[in-house]
């Protein structure tokens, strides 16, 4: 079980709204921004309630979140300082990738806007974050530009390239990146079993299959190779 966070700012409240936007392409209910943020229903609609009020969103009669323009500029903002953060903690300190997102949590807070365009103008706005989303556009621009899509619903015979992996579970990232499954990556779906069990080759380990389930699989996005 979860522990219930006793502080959450509206900007937490800003990168989970978006955060679900970008993976699901749907507005979320406050039950999901509940479960994510791990607080709990009433202090979600109290949040709500001050950020409607904000103008930062509205609920629909359906109950699904939509930022208004306002917020989502400021969701996108939070977004980009985020990635900076996990580069900035990834390829200048030297931090391994499955800590880099927890730890921008933490630091992200104190980086100013005079400090994320000096590290926007270091990596480059064309450049990703250690976990392949892009630092401008996120994953939406995945979608859009490069045709990006999960693994899980790779066919038998397809050849992809890895583009992102899911960033939030640690262990799934050591795992998989033990497994060759990091951005840039080629791989060749062998084989799909009915319950979407897959047998891939990654890079040029033919001798060596990796079998996932749709938990890993739906995790990892790529494009077609």
């Amino acid at each position: 079980m979860h522990r219930q966070r006793t502080s959450v700012s509206q900007e937490d409240y800003l990168k989970a709204i978006w955060n679900i936007v970008e993976e699901e392409e749907i507005p979320p209910i406050s039950a999901r921004i509940a479960e994510d943020l791990q607080v709990t229903p009433p202090a979600v609609a109290a949040a709500l309630k001050r950020m409607a009020r904000d103008g930062q969103l509205k609920v629909r009669r359906d109950g699904r979140i939509e930022l208004t323009a306002h917020g989502r500029e400021r969701a996108e903002h939070l977004a980009l300082r985020h990635r900076l953060a996990e580069k900035l903690l990834t390829d200048v300190i030297g931090l391994d990738w499955s800590k880099a997102h927890e730890e921008a949590e933490r630091l992200e807070h104190g980086i100013s806007d005079d400090v994320m365009a000096l590290l926007l103008e270091r990596f480059g706005k064309e450049s990703s974050c250690p976990h392949g989303v892009p630092l401008i556009g996120g994953l939406l621009l995945l979608r859009k530009r490069r045709g990006a899509f999960p693994l899980s619903k790779a066919e038998a015979g397809d050849s992809v390239e890895v583009l992102r992996v899911q960033e939030r579970d640690p262990k799934f990232l050591t795992f998989v990146a033990g497994l060759g499954l990091r951005p840039g990556a080629r791989v060749k779906v062998r084989h799909r079993e009915y319950d979407e069990t897959m047998t891939l080759e990654v890079g040029r380990r033919a001798a060596k299959p990796v079998h996932l389930g749709k938990p890993a699989t739906s995790r990892v996005w790529v494009r077609k190779a």
